[in-house]
């Protein structure tokens, strides 16, 4: 005889473990979007510029970097005496490293336009998820230096993944970890995040960075959004 009311508390409890954890992950969607300045601020994010230093085998180089939402991402740092420009917009990239001799500008590969195209966007991961194709599933939480982080898969649409480490009291990404292959070769980038400022007109961001295990570390020294950037600047040359 099918014992009803086992089947009734047996749903109950499966449901209530679904909705719980969607909620959860709802919860620490709309941290993060908080955290990251508001989704009215986020709506109205069309342009970045940041400076600051970037540390790779004990040298220092300077950077500077300007982004327009969605469209085009330029990246310059000085080395060696030199200046280097990576350039990606939704038409594809290209890049001029006299540093690594390339002193004329060149088409970046497909394999770093794939792996940067989130560079593009300002409003990070969460924000509006849904409608940029993004899925989120949340996994098991983790204990990072002593602090129980929120852990969250973020599956692009191009199938590149992400996986963030939420500070579930602030909604702040202190760490990401990506599967990648650079120079043929797959490895796990890890990048933590810290040092959380804010700008003048209320956006947050972290201005501490380090990527393992390739030592680099970047060290953001200002920041300004809605900032005029001519498109001009994307083209190759």
């Amino acid at each position: 005889m099918i014992n009803t009311k086992r089947i009734a508390l047996l749903l109950l409890i499966i449901l209530s473990g679904i909705i719980t954890q969607a909620q959860s992950l709802a919860d620490i969607v709309n941290k993060n979007v908080a955290a990251l300045g508001g989704a009215d601020k986020l709506k109205v994010l069309k342009s970045q510029y940041a400076e600051g230093t970037m540390e790779m085998q004990g040298m220092n180089f300077p950077f500077k970097r300007w982004v327009l939402q969605d469209k085009a991402m330029r990246l310059e740092f000085e080395a060696m005496g030199t200046t280097n420009i990576q350039v990606l917009t939704t038409a594809g990239g290209w890049i001029q490293m006299p540093v690594m001799g390339k002193t004329t500008p060149e088409d970046m590969d497909s394999a770093s336009i794939r792996a940067m195209g989130k560079q593009l966007d300002l409003t990070g991961d969460f924000y509006r998820y849904n409608e940029k194709g993004n899925k989120l599933e949340l996994l098991e939480p983790e204990t990072v230096d002593g602090v129980k982080l929120a852990k969250v898969k973020i599956t692009y649409t191009n199938g590149n993944a992400t996986t963030c480490f939420v500070d579930p009291a602030t909604g702040n990404v202190l760490r990401t970890a990506n599967s990648m292959a650079i120079q043929g070769q797959h490895m796990e980038l890890v990048t933590n995040i810290s040092n959380f400022a804010k700008t003048a007109d209320g956006y947050n961001y972290g201005s501490s960075i380090s990527q393992e295990p390739v030592g680099v570390k970047i060290n953001i020294t200002k920041m300004e959004n809605n900032v005029p950037v001519s498109e001009n600047m994307f083209r190759k040359p």
